[in-house]
């Protein structure tokens, strides 16, 4: 029996194939590093639309700002038993887009009895995963530690390379420490998990994938591992001990395209899970793109149908 439990589908429709005909010569540009980045956590502003559709609250822990969502006229007395700590993409140096908001209200709205918090986490060039992971580490304990006091059953949720960050922060806490506390489940979307980019079906789907391009990631996964190195677990969890995860009862959720070029490492990240025992739910889309789940919100059939399918699992998780 199969610990990680995969669903697959094959259906495109043809507005999803227009579209990726249509951003595949722009891609380069659609990946660029956006907005300005500073040093360590930075402050976020919430889109208008998160703001109509969400109470947001900031607060800080561990030096990193976060924002915490509860669909408006959901609010309740009694404490939520569980919340989400989401980790937006964008190559480790953009902060988070419209789309990245978007999904955290339509969490907070859809499942009210989840809180759902945004984390500012830092980023490259100015904070790479040597001066971001220690610091990270220390947030992880703190968080899991005030989730344990209150009651809170913990998800760590992100997409590219904020999938990357939740699988490999997890990774390295628990295998520096066994007994350490963990959270309850990983939701990975898209996720980034092998920074050698050495993947030979990378090349083969490039010509397929319409946003992300070979020189991209490799630039973007440099800028992030700093003066580690590309197989150092910290930063590519595809080489870690992933067995901890079983032994500690985290599942381990995700969602992978094949025409997305990090897809196949995700795969291999997922095998790698079900021959450890980690219980989990996958989804695998054929032909869509890299972050196909957060297109939901311009209307695409497949990322509704994905984001829909990410909601049941993160229900019932």
């Amino acid at each position: 029996m199969s610990s990680i439990q995969v669903t697959k589908r094959t259906e495109r429709s043809l507005v999803m194939l227009i579209l990726q005909h249509l951003i595949k010569p722009f891609g380069p540009s659609l990946v660029k590093p956006k907005g300005t980045v500073q040093a360590r956590s930075q402050r976020l502003d919430a889109t208008k639309k998160t703001q109509q559709r969400c109470e947001i609250r900031e607060r800080r822990v561990e030096q990193m700002y976060m924002y915490d969502m509860v669909g408006k006229g959901s609010q309740s007395k009694k404490p939520r038993a569980k919340r989400i700590y989401y980790f937006a993409g964008g190559g480790w140096q953009s902060l988070p887009a419209p789309q990245h908001w978007a999904l955290c209200a339509e969490m907070a709205c859809k499942m009210p009895e989840i809180t759902v918090s945004m984390v500012s986490y830092p980023l490259a060039p100015h904070s790479a995963a040597p001066v971001a992971i220690p610091e990270l580490l220390r947030w992880y304990h703190t968080v899991l530690r005030e989730a344990e006091a209150e009651g809170e059953r913990v998800i760590f949720a992100g997409d590219s390379a904020g999938g990357n960050v939740i699988l490999a922060l997890t990774l390295y806490a628990l295998l520096q420490d066994p007994d350490a506390r963990a959270p309850a489940a990983l939701m990975a979307i898209s996720p980034s998990t092998d920074l050698t980019r050495s993947n030979s079906d990378m090349r083969i789907i490039e010509k397929h994938d319409p946003i992300l391009r070979i020189p991209f990631v490799t630039g973007s996964a440099k800028a992030w591992r700093g003066e580690w190195d590309a197989t150092d677990p910290r930063v590519s969890p595809l080489y870690a001990d992933v067995s901890v995860l079983a032994q500690r009862d985290v599942k381990v959720h995700g969602i992978s395209g094949t025409y997305d070029i990090l897809g196949p490492d995700a795969v291999l990240f997922r095998k790698k899970c079900n021959e450890a025992g980690v219980q989990g739910e996958w989804l695998e889309c054929d032909k869509q793109m890299h972050c196909f789940a957060l297109t939901w919100s311009y209307g695409l059939s497949e990322g509704k149908q994905a984001k829909e399918w990410m909601l049941d699992v993160l229900r019932r998780t």
